[in-house]
């Protein structure tokens, strides 16, 4: 400790000069290490898994405290004009009448421009806000200081109505120091933050994909006299296609081909939607008409008018080879006939889900034995190589037919490995599906 003043009847002095060098010095000590002690309490209380509420809150209450404040809040920056600001903690002195007190447009803008510690001791008189829209409100005098990361401003610290004096340019100082030295230690509690809302996502769309495989069918129904196979390759995670063979009994199967409107988990979420109509609408309707008229008044009924699905449905009858469809705006299935010529399916109607005066018909078709029937969305067809050229109709059907002796799951393989071939580089954009029924 150095003595200022010598003692009683001390022969030595110091000389003015060297005594207000002293005092400055000691005042200059005395600050660094409040700043320092402020600093230090809260790097100790800060940990690595705390919220940015829980951080921001502890630094807000040792500005609270060591200021002399009424308040403290910190203003994060909003995302438009019509959302400049918002509090993401606030803090309030004990005993306080627990209202909060808020800045106004001019104060948030004159810091947008200048970037620096605001000192204001009485706000109605400061010409710089005249006409302030935070003058009807109960501050007196206001400390704002940016909170800045990488040159960008990213909040504003601001602590309101000073208790017991004036704000100080120390004051100031001090909390210009607080913020930039948190700014980082902000923005890194909001960043894991987000970083655990992504993990809790990612483990949720991991929960999906088992859901909607496991919603697909797990292996192809055995049909005398008839192969069938079916495989569906999402483009994300999950898909918005659909497959289904659903068992109607004596023989016969119902098989359903969809193409939900949308990408990722939206498109996931109709497809089960999808799934459970077409069900419950396949065992109950009359005809295969019926089921896709059905299907549709009730998507019309659960879904906004954007969204929609392309359907094929179709009865297959084992023992008689029939197939009765209705294509609802679906891409038309190709039937490979045993000359090598190809038909393609389109009787039917609208898409599903989207128009709620929609009607259908159906058709019904004898498929002779060795016949093809492939049934796929336009994942396949509008696939796209490096050039953004398509994949297309020719393409396929040029494959199929030369696929006419090859089994179900063999034809459907290898129209799969020839379309990921195909797009070669290029990102996959759509799902992929492919049902084949052989005779």
């Amino acid at each position: 400790m150095v003595a200022l003043f010598g003692s009683k009847g001390s022969s030595s002095s110091l000389d003015p000069a060297e005594f207000e060098r002293l005092k400055n010095e000691n005042s200059r000590l005395h600050r660094a290490v409040e700043e320092l002690s402020v600093l230090n309490e809260i790097a100790l209380a800060i940990n690595s898994t705390m919220t940015p509420e829980a951080v921001n809150e502890l630094i807000v209450s040792k500005c609270v405290r060591r200021l002399g404040v009424e308040q403290g809040a910190i203003h994060m920056l909003g995302d438009t004009e019509a959302d400049p600001t918002r509090t993401l903690i606030r803090v309030m002195q004990d005993g306080g009448d627990g209202l909060p007190m808020r800045i106004g447009l001019q104060v948030t803008g004159w810091m947008h421009k200048n970037r620096r510690p605001l000192v204001v001791n009485d706000l109605a008189t400061d010409t710089r806000f005249s006409g302030s829209d935070v003058r009807d409100l109960r501050v007196k005098s206001l400390l704002s200081v940016p909170l800045e990361l990488k040159g960008r401003l990213i909040g504003i610290l601001n602590l309101f109505n000073k208790t017991g004096g004036e704000i100080t340019n120390e004051d100031a100082r001090l909390a210009a120091i607080i913020a930039s030295q948190c700014a980082q230690v902000i923005e890194n509690a909001r960043l894991y933050t987000e970083e655990q809302k992504l993990q809790r996502l990612q483990e949720d769309v991991r929960n999906a994909t088992v859901i909607q495989e496991m919603l697909l069918p797990q292996k192809p129904p055995s049909i005398p006299g008839a192969d069938l196979a079916g495989v569906s390759h999402p483009a994300r995670d999950v898909g918005g296609d659909y497959f289904d063979f659903i068992d109607l009994g004596e023989g016969r199967w119902g098989i359903a081909v969809g193409d939900v409107s949308g990408k990722g988990l939206p498109a996931a979420l109709l497809m089960a939607n999808l799934q459970a109509v077409m069900r419950g609408c396949a065992i109950t309707a009359g005809s295969v008409a019926d089921c896709v008229a059905a299907t549709n008044h009730l998507l019309v009924a659960s879904t906004d008018s954007k969204t929609f699905v392309t359907l094929f449905y179709a009865v297959f009858d084992g023992a008689t080879r029939t197939l009765t469809y209705c294509n609802a705006g679906h891409n038309p299935p190709m039937r490979l006939r045993v000359d090598g010529s190809i038909e393609e399916l389109s009787v039917g109607g609208p898409i599903s889900g989207a128009f709620s005066w929609a009607t259908y018909e159906e058709a019904v078709i004898t498929l002779d034995q060795g016949e093809h029937l492939v049934i796929y969305t336009d994942g396949v067809t509008e696939a796209e190589d490096p050039t953004e050229e398509q994949f297309g109709e020719k393409r396929l059907a040029e494959l199929i037919q030369g696929q006419s002796s090859a089994p179900a799951q063999t034809l459907i393989d290898r129209v799969v490995a020839e379309v990921l071939k195909f797009q070669q580089d290029a990102p996959v954009m759509d799902d992929i599906t492919v049902v084949c029924l052989r005779t």
